[in-house]
């Protein structure tokens, strides 16, 4: 009798802590479920990224634009349509004919900076400074002589708003595809949100 009383008691309890692990495990969140979570707060929080990497580069944009135009005023712009696809900024004592030089420097429209040295057979030989580094004098011949130095600073002042401009709006296509990409992603994810309980008479 008294083991009888026993296995019920037993049976009774097992039965409690059976029902007590599937209740549980029912109001759990499964690991499936917690990391759809943690990839939504991901997005979100890389969607906020992408937003304020946008407004920055159009910060950079509009101030880069002003500042540009203002040092193309001491510059004059030179093409030669037959012959040249880039037409180059110079500076106004480096305009017309280049015979008369052995060096300057010069702007192409795409932001180049370009030292033009022409030796004593009116030979041109074009050397590109490299704008992302920290000290492009470090990159002059060592020989150029107060005025030519001047004004490659001043055809750098230009090259490098450029550059940075560029830089800029690289920077903002890339943030635009990201939050393209984003509020896609929400919208597919809210999309595929359904619920599969109907209420009669739905």
């Amino acid at each position: 009798m008294m083991r009888t009383s026993y296995q019920k008691t037993l049976s009774i309890l097992l039965t409690a802590s059976a029902m007590t692990i599937i209740f549980s495990c029912d109001n759990k969140p499964s690991r499936v479920e917690q990391r759809k979570a943690e990839i939504r707060q991901q997005d979100s929080t890389d969607l906020a990224s992408a937003r304020h990497e946008m407004q920055e580069a159009d910060s950079i944009i509009a101030f880069k634009e002003i500042e540009l135009e203002d040092l193309k005023q001491g510059f004059v712009f030179e093409k030669q349509e037959k012959y040249q696809t880039m037409g180059y900024y110079v500076l106004p004592q480096h305009a017309g004919n280049k015979s008369k030089f052995k060096f300057f420097p010069e702007v192409e429209e795409s932001g180049k900076l370009l030292l033009v040295n022409i030796d004593k057979q009116r030979r041109y030989t074009f050397t590109e400074i490299d704008l992302d580094k920290d000290d492009y004098t470090k990159q002059l011949p060592s020989n150029l002589s107060s005025k030519d130095t001047e004004a490659v600073a001043k055809c750098h002042a230009l090259a490098n708003t450029m550059h940075e401009l560029d830089k800029a709006k690289k920077k903002k296509e890339k943030a635009e595809i990201k939050i393209r990409f984003y509020k896609e992603k929400k919208k597919d994810n809210h999309s595929n949100t359904k619920h599969y309980y109907t209420p009669i008479g739905h």
